[in-house]
């Protein structure tokens, strides 16, 4: 994983919640910051101008660019390469002032630590071992190049090589603190938006559920309300029915005694059959045998051999796929799937001259799909959603419960 990713899960998963604050403040202290280095960048052009120093002036000018660039950067909404150019420039900028005075002893030498906290907090702390580094070699430079007489900072107070070697202990002592802590605090920034995180999924599974629930609550409600309609249509009709059947008896009427057990006997099979079907219904969900590998194709003559009376009443030609897959099923089950979507294809096929149902599988995008496709009626678009509600049926004269 490159630098800039570990960076952008920082910002962008840590601060994310805060996106117009903490990312825009960081962008806002970043350009102040290169701003601030830009002025005094300025500062010791201009010196420089003032002493006749040109070489030296345009030595500087040359570090306006990485600056100028930072602010560039920065206003296109990058903030990892900017930090970094800073955090170089700063370290150079240091070294800079101290060559011009006291060298190793300028006061401006406690401003390298402060560049390690400020981008190792910015970028993660991974930064830190190779600024340490570059912060090492200039100090090397202040103090071995004062020694060699390579710059002349005009002051009295020498260079010395133990001067070098105690300013790098501090240096690597403080960067490894400087790292442990940043690597701290953003373990602490990271288990808090990994636990915030956990929570936001915990709710949203709980809201979820409760969603769920509120549904199956309407969906009772709804059962309850039409199962008590549907149950009492077939009953009151068999006790209206058994009023006339005891009058048309005492009456020797044996044409209406035998219409009046006739309408009794299909109220109880319309009831038998509503039973049968929230029997079924129940049922959804569990697996009533255990599960095994038969090919599809014995399940398709299964059905199809169940279904051959009423295929044959109305002249429907079934066309299988021959090559289909092997499948992990209930058998009964899916056998009893594919029953009702060919019984179905045949009440609802309406006055086609020519019926058919076609039953096959079809690789779509790596993923393997069934189907049972007819020539009949089909479903209006706008009803799709209707249709498969509890006890819904678009036609109400058409057989079945509707579930």
């Amino acid at each position: 994983m490159s630098k800039q990713s570990t960076y952008k899960d920082f910002v962008s998963m840590l601060l994310r919640k805060h996106a117009n604050g903490n990312e825009e403040q960081v962008a806002g202290i970043l350009s102040w910051v290169a701003i601030s280095s830009l002025f005094i960048f300025l500062v010791f052009v201009y010196t420089e101008l003032l002493k006749h120093r040109y070489i030296e002036a345009m030595i500087i000018l040359i570090g306006l660019i990485p600056i100028i660039t930072s602010l560039i950067l920065i206003k296109k909404g990058m903030l990892l390469l900017p930090t970094s150019i800073l955090a170089v420039s700063i370290i150079l900028l240091i070294t800079y002032a101290a060559m011009t005075d006291n060298g190793i002893h300028n006061v401006a030498m406690m401003g390298f630590p402060v560049v390690l906290i400020v981008t190792g907090l910015i970028l993660k702390g991974r930064i830190i071992p190779y600024l340490t580094s570059l912060i090492i070699l200039c100090m090397a430079w202040l103090v071995f190049g004062d020694i060699m007489g390579l710059y002349d900072y005009g002051n009295n107070i020498p260079s010395d090589v133990e001067d070098f070697f105690f300013a790098s202990a501090i240096m690597i002592v403080t960067s490894n603190a400087v790292y442990l802590l940043i690597m701290n605090i953003h373990q602490s920034l990271e288990l808090a938006q990994n636990e915030i995180t956990e929570r936001m999924k915990v709710e949203k599974e709980r809201e979820e559920l409760i969603h769920q629930l509120k549904l199956k609550n309407q969906e009772l409600d709804r059962f309850a309300i039409t199962l008590s309609h549907d149950l009492k249509t077939p009953l009151i009709t068999v006790a209206g029915y058994l009023g006339h059947l005891e009058k048309d008896i005492v009456a020797g009427d044996s044409e209406r005694v035998k219409k009046d057990v006739n309408q009794i006997n299909d109220a109880a099979k319309s009831m038998a059959k509503l039973v049968d079907d929230i029997l079924d219904l129940s049922r959804i969900g569990r697996l009533m045998n255990p599960p095994k590998a038969v090919p599809f194709g014995k399940i398709v003559e299964e059905a199809q051999k169940a279904a051959e009376g009423v295929l044959n009443a109305k002249q429907i030609t079934i066309s299988v796929i021959s090559e289909l897959p092997i499948v992990y099923c209930d058998y009964a089950r899916m056998v009893q799937v594919l029953l009702n979507l060919i019984t179905n294809s045949v009440k609802f096929m309406g006055e086609q001259t020519n019926p058919s149902i076609e039953i096959g599988v079809e690789n779509r995008e790596g993923e393997i799909y069934f189907f049972v496709r007819d020539n009949g009626i089909g479903i209006n678009p706008k009803h799709h959603e209707q249709i498969f509600g509890l006890f819904s049926k678009l036609d109400p004269k058409i057989d079945g419960s509707g579930i």
